[in-house]
């Protein structure tokens, strides 16, 4: 509420004439309002020279009088008022800045003094409750201000913006077991193994229109994938060919050198880049920018082989424009993996030679049959799965299923891990419905393993080098509680003096034995401080055994605890090398 500039021109100054003239002020005001005071009154003056027409002169000094809580008036204004004539008006510090009393500062507040039996001392007790940088006030009445000296300009208060005079609110700070983030040679190492166990198809379908009159969604759909599929193919073979014409570049410059041995080579590489500008018809500058990451390409490509450039990504454009880990190390690395990288992709992606077919190469060594038939090792070639047998008598077999196989002679055509046979099959974890339908199933608990969304583990055999034959490789990370594999093999009963592993459902005691077929499972290692563990889990009425997670990190061996009975009657000793081995004595 501000009164016309006008109205105390001519007003007697004296104390009693200025506080009834605002007293009356205040009551018009209110008068003029039909609704209940729901806000706070500010009282304000303006001191400015009596001959100035604008007193709203930004160089004028605008003086806080005090604030009242007109909610809680039981009284009418100028009662109010002619009740606290006989305190003294307050004189705030000079200040600047058009300052509202809520930034008025804590230390200011607790400068104004009054009396012991003041009943404006319990407002004010209440209002040092409230404190900090920029929070409204709550006052309760009119509230005054002892008499100070008037600051100097230099001792004037302004608000301040330090951080540390401003309330902060307070932050849960996470306590974390520090880790170091992967690189960027680990993201593309990564994406290379995601991809290759992915669903990666080098192959397309013709592109048709869409047709209106069918399923819209559907229809652009399947153009969607259709094209995502050409996408994928063509981003793979566009690296390959920009490899090869770094290839045939260097090529033709060396042959510019034999035909004219007086050239230079600078002088030859400048003479084919006029010749390539020629030919693709752009500018200089942007050739050799393009240049620069097509040599990249090349550099990987010599390492980890064609197969590398297939299944790189997208992540590898920038990977080269940047040159991040071109290093030795990194470089060594990549020179490990490039016969795991070809196992991999032969026996998952048979078709994807038919992309070096373009440019006319061969890969240079070609792998069937099942990814897990293969042990790879750090150094030399990858060997059939049944050459790291030959010291065991008779011949090695053993098939990979994905299926666990029941034993006729032991059930007949019943499967002892049923635990019910009717009704919809609902998860004992997340209560959800199971159904190996994608539009059915809801339970995503092991999505990886079970449901519409299973794929090709990321896992490899290897050859250990501490003399425990073979051993399973983790490609890629597997977080904490997710499922690295499920237990397959012969669903038996009544095997002794083999490895085996048991359950019980009901009155039906079972076993499970891989030793003529099951999966990579057969070939985890025991260790008395293992990275995973077994766990049942119900699948369609089915009773399973999985391998879950405790945090595998990527090139880390997948193991196991076998457990106590599994030692008892062995006749040797765990080789496994932890601190906390329970069974090497």
């Amino acid at each position: 509420m501000e009164p016309d500039c006008n109205t105390l021109e001519h007003a007697d100054c004296t104390r009693e004439n200025l506080l009834s003239r605002i007293a009356t002020l205040i009551d018009e005001e209110l008068a003029r309002s039909n609704d209940p005071p729901t806000s706070l009154l500010r009282i304000e003056a303006i001191a400015c020279p009596s001959h100035d027409e604008n007193p709203r002169h930004p160089s004028y000094q605008r003086r806080i009088l005090g604030t009242i809580d007109i909610r809680s008036w039981h009284n009418p204004p100028s009662q109010i008022v002619q009740d606290t004539a006989s305190a003294s008006l307050p004189s705030p510090p000079s200040t600047d800045s058009h300052e509202s009393p809520a930034c008025v500062s804590h230390h200011q507040r607790e400068s104004q003094t009054l009396e012991p039996d003041d009943p404006l001392a319990t407002a004010s007790t209440k209002r040092r409750k409230i404190v900090g940088g920029l929070r409204l006030a709550k006052a309760a009445t009119l509230q005054l201000e002892t008499p100070r000296e008037e600051a100097s300009p230099e001792a004037a208060r302004r608000l301040q913006t330090h951080a540390k005079s401003i309330p902060q609110r307070k932050r849960h700070r996470h306590v974390e077991t520090p880790a170091l983030r992967p690189s960027s040679w680990d993201k593309l190492v990564q994406g290379i193994w995601e991809q290759i166990h992915g669903p990666v198809e080098f192959s397309y379908e013709r592109l048709d229109t869409l047709n209106a009159a069918g399923d819209i969604f559907r229809d652009v759909s399947s153009l969607c994938l259709r094209v995502i599929k050409a996408s994928r193919f063509c981003r793979s073979l566009e690296v390959i060919v920009q490899a090869h014409w770094i290839e045939c570049f260097d090529a033709s410059v060396e042959a510019v050198l034999q035909r004219q041995p007086a050239t230079s080579r600078t002088q030859a590489r400048k003479l084919i880049l006029a010749e390539a500008c020629r030919n693709f018809g752009w500018a200089e500058k942007y050739l050799r920018n393009r240049m620069a990451v097509w040599r990249g390409y090349r550099e990987i490509k010599d390492v980890g082989g064609w197969v590398t450039l297939a299944f790189a990504g997208a992540g590898l454009y920038r990977y080269c424009k940047y040159r991040i880990g071109f290093d030795q190390r990194s470089m060594s690395q990549l020179r490990r993996l490039r016969k795991r990288f070809e196992v991999a992709a032969g026996t998952l992606h048979p078709e994807w030679p038919k992309l070096l077919s373009v440019i006319g190469v061969s890969p240079d060594h070609q792998y069937y049959g099942h990814p897990h038939d293969w042990v790879v090792q750090d150094e030399g070639d990858p060997v059939p799965l049944a050459a790291t047998y030959q010291h065991q008598p008779g011949p090695f077999i053993y098939r990979q299923i994905t299926e666990p196989v029941i034993d006729e002679d032991a059930w007949q055509d019943m499967d002892p891990r049923r635990i019910w046979h009717r009704g919809p099959c609902i998860c004992a974890v997340c209560g959800r419905v199971q159904s190996d339908e994608p539009a059915t199933n809801q339970c995503s608990c092991f999505p990886d393993l079970y449901g519409d969304k299973t794929r090709p583990r990321a896992v490899q055999v290897f050859r250990t080098k501490d003399g425990r034959n073979n051993g399973v490789v983790a490609c890629c990370p597997f977080e904490r509680g997710t499922a690295v594999g499920e237990f397959i093999g012969r669903i038996t009963s009544g095997l002794s003096g083999i490895d085996v592993m048991e359950g019980r459902v009901g009155e039906n005691t079972y076993q499970i034995w891989q030793g003529r077929e099951g999966n990579f499972t057969r070939f985890i290692n025991h260790s008395c401080a293992p990275n995973c563990q077994f766990q049942k889990f119900v699948w369609l009425g089915v009773e399973r055994v999985i391998l879950v997670s405790r945090g595998i990190e990527a090139e880390r061996e997948i193991t196991v605890d076998y457990g106590d009975r599994y030692w008892e009657k062995l006749e040797k000793r765990c080789s496994c090398g932890s601190s906390c081995c329970r069974f090497s004595g």
